[in-house]
């Protein structure tokens, strides 16, 4: 049983290239698609950022979580402030007639990076 639990251990971390490969491919198939700018993006294009910023997100958190870098409880709390980010965004842009100061887009853009740098790689 110590030599199969040697032998997956060497193995395992020859699934995260490969995740992450995924990712990274699926990421670039999906790309055209979120360029492809709707009339809501074209008139909301901060309010556009932040949403697909908040997306790209909750899929590295769900990746940190499936690779173990990551505790399902931390994940889920990465998760609510994302969602806070995304409410906060919309009681911002509400307030100024649907769309973001610049000012307002900053702040959300510096909450972001704070759950970003809280998402290991």
């Amino acid at each position: 049983m110590h030599s199969f639990l040697h032998h997956s251990q060497q193995n395992a971390g020859h699934w995260k290239p490969l995740a992450l490969g995924l990712l990274a491919a699926s990421a670039l198939l999906t790309a055209p698609l979120a360029m492809a700018e709707t009339p809501w993006q074209a008139a909301h294009p901060a309010r556009a950022e932040v949403f697909q910023r908040a997306n790209h997100l909750d899929q590295r958190i769900a990746y940190a979580r499936w690779t173990g870098a990551l505790t399902p409880w931390r994940a889920a709390a990465l998760q609510h402030q994302v969602a806070q980010v995304r409410w906060r965004q919309d009681v911002l842009a509400r307030a100024q007639g649907g769309a973001l100061v610049r000012s307002q887009y900053w702040a959300l853009n510096r909450q972001e990076d704070a759950i970003s740098r809280e998402i290991t790689p």
